[in-house]
């Protein structure tokens, strides 16, 4: 049974301590959080040690530390678990620059102990489906749109309301996730091209994003902050020779495998959160690699590409939407 610590007692805290207990392959035992109220109360809830000092936590015999505070922490708290010679798992983005994710591949590395980062897209059903059928020897894919909206990224409305002072910046947020997932689904990136203002928010909430990847696809992202909550927040459309994979949400995937051929369909609506958004496939996914020391689909390395990738589109906008080559990030 894998030891696990959480840190931080927010959503993303709560959410994979939850995960960690149903799947039978690892137990919290500590919980940190730097206001001993919260930790003790979501300690309290799995029978685990409330931890509120990092160089006490640093002491303990923990297999699997969970880094879920606010996005700019991330790197503060990973490199220093790692050089305690503990594992991480980082909630995405892994760090808000490119420096600070560097910093935490390294210091993997220098500790010989395992990063991951938590893109957990790349499990959910809905795209482990697009996927398998984009990567058909004859699929050939040559173009990906997608539209990823929040509907109220900042306020009453939010499922997670953003913080705007340790974000990051929007693109941080939700649309590393689309980033990830363009190159995913259709190879490494050459360049991108972006375009940003600030509609309704004190920060940019509004992008266009055009996508040029070394294979010679195209693509692009349009994304914001302020749609309303109307679906679908998220849609992804890749298109081959004649074939094409459209995903709406986390919940519907469908396949045209080409002209009259029947189109193929799976619903996944009625899965619990955690498996539909690819959360507990996720840790499973992680514990094997631990156990087993195999390579794993959301190692530091795809966090760090994610972080070069929205550089890059910021990269962009600065200079008014010139492309930004990826490698030069």
């Amino acid at each position: 049974m894998l030891k696990a610590a959480i840190i931080g007692s927010g959503a993303m805290g709560r959410i994979h301590g939850g995960i960690i207990g149903s799947t039978g392959r690892a137990e919290v035992k500590y919980v940190f959080d730097t206001v001993a109220e919260r930790a003790e109360k979501l300690a309290a809830e799995w029978g685990a040690e409330p931890v509120t000092d990092m160089d006490a936590l640093c002491s303990k015999e923990i297999d699997l530390a969970f880094v879920c505070v606010p996005n700019k922490l991330h790197a503060q708290v990973a490199v220093r678990l790692l050089s305690a010679g503990i594992n991480v798992f980082s909630e995405k983005p892994m760090a808000t620059s490119v420096r600070d994710a560097q910093a935490m591949v390294d210091a993997a590395k220098a500790a010989g102990k395992r990063l991951f980062v938590g893109h957990n897209r790349r499990f959910a059903p809905v795209y482990l489906a697009a996927k398998q059928s984009v990567s058909q020897q004859a699929y050939h894919p040559h173009n990906i749109n997608i539209i990823q909206n929040d509907g109220d990224m900042g306020g009453e409305g939010s499922i997670w309301a953003a913080d705007f002072q340790n974000l990051g910046g929007f693109l941080y947020d939700t649309t590393i996730h689309f980033l990830d997932m363009a190159e995913y689904l259709m190879g490494e990136l050459e360049s991108v091209a972006a375009l940003s203002k600030s509609a309704c928010y004190p920060v940019d909430d509004d992008f266009v994003i055009q996508l040029k990847f070394k294979s010679g696809g195209l693509g692009a992202i349009t994304t914001c902050g302020h749609a309303s909550w109307i679906f679908p927040f998220e849609r992804v459309q890749v298109v081959g020779d004649h074939q094409s994979v459209i995903t709406e949400e986390l919940d519907s995937y469908r396949y045209c495998p080409g002209l009259s051929k029947v189109i193929e369909a799976n619903e996944y609506t009625k899965l619990p959160f955690e498996k539909k958004w690819g959360y507990y496939a996720m840790h499973l996914h992680m514990y094997d690699a631990l156990e087993k020391g195999l390579p794993a689909l959301n190692d530091g390395l795809v966090g760090l590409r994610a972080v070069k990738l929205v550089e890059a589109c910021h990269c962009s906008i600065a200079q008014n939407g010139a492309a930004c080559r990826v490698d030069s990030i």
